[in-house]
């Protein structure tokens, strides 16, 4: 169970649990002899299993209590045959079924076989063990109903199943009337839930159902009220108002319920859960006002309330929980004042108010949460002006004020300039009509600044060039003029430019094909915004949906300059900047040919002719585009109308206007016409040329195409021409991943389907080794937890992958350079092995967490650990977790990973 990246169940409160069970088993090991129907049951539990180092440890004589994993039960006479009691196999690499030879183990008191690779059915013989009291099968593949079977162990005292794929309902599971832990979590349980599981124990502490399909309404919690620490209900379908039962659990600590349906009011009863750490009900439906009973819950750590109904002020009580951490409200309907005393909540990390109807100024006293990491309180009604004291907040790292009507630009940067760790700062939509300020200094660890639609008036200023680790920086729908400063380029570490929709004159400064970023692979060297969990969102103009992007990174390298004054022709050494995947340079006055590309130093730039025709359009001086090459009668590209054109159009204007979209329309007649008189039938693309600001389809003037779809791919009809049409024409909203060769878009395809489509950029023969290297290798590496490839597709310039549509992420973070499958390979486990839902624990994620630890050498197979191949086998697992690096753009190029792979296959054994 995850609770919004936060905390979860911790490993260490299941160890002193497990110590606790374990203390009262009296167990011994030394000088006991092994009962023999425990040694043959352990013999044919041994031989259940192909692999397992563990077992060729196992000798083959009496002596099975010293067995790795064996634990025989106190025997004061050393002659009479000691029984065996634990079973502790986790993490041993075993795979297949669960052995029926299990149940010959009549005496075992606990059986732990979590974090491995068990599948199939529980055995019926399972429910045999009446002693069992401990039983953890966490973090397999084990499936089916499990009511039939664990009915039958009565003596239960702790039981995890979590991780696995089990289904059905529990309706026929019994009493336990031993119950402490119960642990269902992360399966596709469905039906409602059985609260005859936990009534008969009155010691039950742990209840974990969340991440499943259960339906229903909360019952049952009635026998709870003086043991239970943590109930874990969160991401299923439960509905209706909470019970009254829920507010008399006195030692409640954790209570999780996000993602559901729960509707109705937050009862003031909430007071009585004064033992309450984590309170976490976002995604539901609940309404009121947030009860102002928090002065009974000064435990409070963590209040996510996020993404429901609630109304009303703020409750003033909450300043007096001290040891709150996280808040958690935005994305509700609260109204009034931030008059919070935040001088009581010293430990506060971070605070999320956005999207209210919040008013009014913001309070000093937030000044004093020096812990405070994250403040978002965008999308409210505040005003004013930021206060000075906020030069105190030294810990923040993410700032935004976007959609409100703060006043005072050079105050408010004035102010955060202090703040040195200030990583993000969205002010968008504030500070209307202001200049923006000039002398400006700090800022030394931005990353991405977004000052986009204020109205602001001024140059760009210089003072930018001194951040020196920006990487994102948008100006875009301001009033800005004069020209883009050359020394723009002198940026680094910047990869995403907005300047779009304002006033800017002069000429494309040829210094901005010097931005390091956009012409190496190494933009983005920090995920910025992984760690917070915030997403971030880029809207290009006033209609169109925002594009939401989990970390700065993953934003797509592009500069967009469109809707300005801009003149002059476009430098050719644009085409240098190879790993731009966005260029914009519409409705300006640029003039002059487009470049083919660019050639320096014996290097092959960027194609322009790879960026649709709408990026160029509505420049009347423009030609060289597909549609218009330079040279014929119709050589300019389609004209627009710049920003802030003030031409007044007469009357021979108008009748020269409409005489043209006459003569237009009826040269679109005849084209339309001939197209249809000709077009191939394995070939259509409807309803893709209605409206000409469009950008340039694939299939124009693009040369031949060859579609190839495997055996595996989930549409066999598959034509090219759905394949535009399935991405909207390849449309920026359809963006779901941006890696380091491609943007990769969502496809709805013709059965009804979904696909993965990476859309290939580069410089020609750096795309082509791509494209050539994906094909051959991932063709050949299917895999059942594996995305697949299941096609490509050759059209014209263009080289574009067909995968399979991952619900739980971007392509690119699940699959590259085969990181994924040397991780499978290293570790002998699946890469989503307990995925499920909105809260996912993948592979990756857990051996990063354990290198973090530095505990790499438990990250190996142990059936193919070898002390002696230590070396090699950790600079492979080094090799796969830079294939996975969080930054797509620092994960290394095919040819590298096959050269290193190469020279460990070299390295001589450790002896």
């Amino acid at each position: 169970m995850v609770v919004l990246g936060f905390i979860p169940l911790t490993c260490f409160k299941w160890i002193l649990f497990a110590c606790f069970v374990y203390s009262s088993l009296g167990l011994t090991t030394q000088n006991q002899v092994c009962d023999p129907s425990d040694l043959l049951a352990l013999e044919n539990f041994a031989k259940s299993f192909s692999n397992g180092s563990i077992f060729t440890s196992w000798a083959r004589d009496s002596i099975c209590c010293q067995w790795v994993g064996v634990v025989c039960g106190d025997q004061s006479n050393v002659s009479v045959p000691s029984k065996v009691v634990m079973l502790k196999l986790a993490r041993k690499g075993l795979k297949g079924l669960i052995p029926r030879s299990i149940a010959g183990l009549d005496q075992l008191k606990s059986l732990d076989l979590s974090f491995n690779h068990l599948e199939g059915a529980l055995p019926v013989e399972l429910s045999k063990l009446k002693q069992l009291e401990v039983l953890d099968l966490s973090h397999n593949n084990l499936s089916g109903p499990v009511a039939g079977v664990l009915s039958g162990l009565k003596m239960i005292r702790s039981l995890n199943v979590s991780g696995n794929s089990f289904n059905g309902d529990l309706s026929e599971l019994g009493e336990f009337p031993n119950l402490a832990v119960f642990n269902l979590s992360n399966n596709s349980f469905t039906g409602s839930l059985n609260s005859k599981i936990w009534r008969a124990s009155n010691g039950i502490q742990i209840l974990d159902f969340s991440m499943n399909r259960f339906g229903g309404k909360l019952e049952g919690l009635e026998n709870c009220s003086s043991s239970l620490k943590e109930l874990h209900l969160d991401s299923n379908s439960l509905a209706g108002v909470l019970p009254d039962a829920l507010y008399s659990l006195s030692s409640l600590q954790q209570l999780t319920l996000s993602e559901n349906h729960f509707y109705g009011l937050l009862k003031d009863n909430l007071s009585k859960l004064t033992s309450l750490k984590f309170l976490i009900i976002s995604g539901n439906q609940l309404s009121g006002r947030i009860p102002d009973v928090f002065g009974n819950l000064t435990n409070l750590e963590i209040l996510d309330a996020s993404s429901n109904s609630f109304s009303g002020q703020l409750p003033s009580s909450l300043a007096l929980c001290s040891k709150l951490h996280v808040l958690d409200l935005r994305n509700n309907s609260l109204t009034g004042q931030i008059d919070l005393n935040f001088t009581g909540l010293p430990s506060l990390c971070t605070l999320e108010l956005a999207s209210n109807h919040f008013s009014g100024l913001l309070p000093n006293s937030l000044s004093d949460c020096r812990e405070l990491k994250v403040l978002s309180l965008a999308k409210n009604n505040l005003t004013g002006q930021i206060p000075e004291s906020f030069t105190k907040l030294t810990s923040l790292f993410f700032f935004s004020l976007s959609n409100n009507s703060f006043v005072d630009l050079p105050r408010t940067l004035s102010v955060l300039q202090q703040c040195k760790n200030l990583t993000i700062v969205i002010l968008t939509k504030n500070f209307i009509g202001e200049k923006i300020p000039e002398n400006v200094s700090g800022f030394e660890s931005l990353m991405v600044l977004a000052l986009g639609n204020c109205g602001l008036k001024g140059h760009i200023p210089l003072w930018l060039l001194s951040c020196k680790k920006l990487q994102v920086l948008d100006l875009s729908w301001n009033h800005l003029d004069g020209s883009i400063p050359p020394w723009i380029g002198q940026m680094e570490n910047l990869f995403y430019l907005d300047f779009s929709n304002n006033s800017l004159t002069g000429e494309i400064p040829r210094k901005l094909a010097e931005l390091k970023s956009l012409i190496s692979n190494n933009c983005g060297s920090s995920n910025v915004t992984a760690s917070i969990g915030i997403p971030l969102y880029v809207k290009r103009n006033q209609s169109a949906n925002g594009l939401q992007y989990h970390q700065a990174s993953s934003f797509p390298p592009s500069i967009y300059l469109s809707n300005n004054r801009i003149n002059g022709t476009i430098p050719p050494e644009i085409g240098r900047l190879k790993q731009l995947h966005g260029l914009d340079l519409s409705r300006n006055n640029i003039s002059g040919p487009i470049p083919r590309f660019h050639f320096r130093d014996g290097e092959l730039g960027r194609q322009f002719y790879s960026f649709p025709a709408s990026s160029f359009e509505g420049n009347p001086g423009l030609c060289g585009g597909v549609d218009s090459p330079c040279g014929s009668k119709d050589s300019k590209l389609k004209p627009g109308i710049p920003s802030g054109s003030n031409s007044k159009i007469g009357r021979g204007t108008i009748i020269g206007i409409t005489f043209s979209i006459g003569i237009g329309i009826a040269i679109l007649l005849a084209v339309a016409l001939l197209k249809l008189s000709k077009r191939d039938e394995e070939d259509q693309i409807d309803d893709l040329d209605e409206e000409l600001s469009r950008p340039r389809r694939l299939s124009e003037g693009r040369g031949s195409s060859r579609l190839v779809l495997f055996q595996n791919s989930d549409c066999k009809d598959l034509t090219c021409a759905d394949l535009l049409k399935s991405t909207n024409n390849f449309n920026q909203a359809n963006i779901i991943g941006c890696g380091g060769f491609g943007l990769v878009y969502k496809a709805n395809l013709p059965n009804g389907t979904k696909a993965a489509i990476k859309r290939l950029s580069g410089d020609c023969g750096q795309m082509e080794r791509e494209f050539q290297a994906e094909v051959e290798a991932l063709s050949r590496a299917q895999h059942k937890n594996l995305v697949s490839l299941q096609g490509y597709c050759r059209h014209g310039s263009d080289r574009l992958l067909i995968y399979s549509y991952m619900e739980n992420g971007s392509l690119d973070y699940w699959l590259h350079d085969f990181g994924v499958v040397l991780l499978e390979l290293l570790t002998g486990r699946r890469p989503v092995e307990v995925c499920k839902g909105k809260n996912c624990r993948d592979l990756v994620s857990w051996v990063f967490q354990m290198k973090s630890e530095k505990r790499e050498s438990e990250i190996i197979d142990p059936s193919i650990w070898d002390k002696d191949r230590e070396k090699q086998l950790l600079d492979m697992l080094e090799i796969a977790c830079k294939c996975l690096d969080r930054d797509p753009k620092q994960r290394p190029l095919i040819e590298e990973v096959v050269s290193s792979l190469r020279g460990i296959a070299t390295e001589p054994a450790q002896q």
